[in-house]
């Protein structure tokens, strides 16, 4: 093994996690890079993390493409999140994943999930393993778009996206040996309405869930990142068509098609910063 590991860090975002979606697949079928070190994923790009490292890459595909964009997952407003549906229907049943293929990767992988009694974030790996299906699940159950919180290991979780931003993650990845982290990114600044429908949404929440949200709001996505770590980022290359909550075929495409095409524009920096 190399001296020094390589991560792929993924960020959350609902329906914009799309773009990590087809990123990962241009990753793997055009570029060959399937096995790092370290994969970090956050909320709804956990799902294409797992597919990813158990080689289903048409699978990738066929969520994002096929099966989200649709008024059974994503309902009108006040915007509601089918999670339930979504894991054990469309995962479990139609598209199920190679548990075995996963289990046996020497990746090692990690999953923010937001403990709901303390607060704070807590870190679900291979080293400690739960039915994947659970960690999606817990993973990404966004406070007011799923109403509920999951259980693992007899503790209650919420998604981890609420409570560690993209810095964290990248130390994270650093504390876990990484030393090159190859980062894909969908963030985008949030609009005025979806500012103010979170706030609205976070005072009638629970004071615990009011207090990570309303805080998350206010940090800043890259900050104090370590300071012995080659970093690469890729993220759209113009405005993301797709939102938190969107449910429009089109977009969802779009969104898509943008994470892979940005990998692929990115080939030889990509190539060169993973074979340093």
């Amino acid at each position: 093994m190399r001296e020094g590991k390589i991560a792929i860090v993924t960020s959350g975002g609902g329906m914009k996690c799309a773009y990590a979606a087809g990123a990962l697949v241009a990753l793997a079928e055009d570029l060959g890079v399937r096995k790092p070190d370290i994969f970090i994923s956050a909320s709804g790009s956990v799902g294409a993390m797992f597919y990813y490292l158990a080689g289903q890459y048409a699978d990738i595909g066929k969520v994002w493409l096929h099966y989200l964009p649709s008024s059974e997952v994503v309902h009108g407003f006040p915007p509601k999140f089918r999670l339930d549906y979504v894991v054990d229907t469309i995962l479990r049943r139609e598209l199920p994943l190679n548990e075995h293929t996963l289990a046996k990767m020497s990746t090692r992988w990690f999953v923010p999930v937001t403990n709901l009694d303390t607060g704070r974030t807590e870190y679900v790996s291979n080293d400690t393993w739960f039915d994947p299906y659970e960690v999606m699940r817990a993973a990404k159950a966004i406070p007011f778009l799923y109403g509920g919180a999951v259980r693992l290991g007899g503790r209650t979780f919420i998604d981890g996206d609420v409570n560690v931003n993209m810095a964290e993650l990248i130390r994270k990845a650093r504390q876990e040996g990484a030393t090159r982290i190859l980062v894909i990114t969908n963030a985008i600044k949030l609009s005025g309405a979806m500012k103010w429908f979170i706030r609205i949404s976070a005072f009638l929440a629970s004071p615990m869930i009011r207090q990570l949200v309303l805080h998350d709001m206010q940090r800043a996505e890259w900050d104090h990142l370590p300071s012995d770590i080659e970093l690469l980022v890729v993220g759209p290359s113009y405005p993301l068509p797709a939102g938190t909550f969107t449910r429009t075929r089109r977009k969802i495409v779009e969104a898509y098609q943008m994470g892979h095409d940005d990998i692929l524009a990115k080939r030889d920096a990509i190539e060169t910063f993973l074979a340093a």
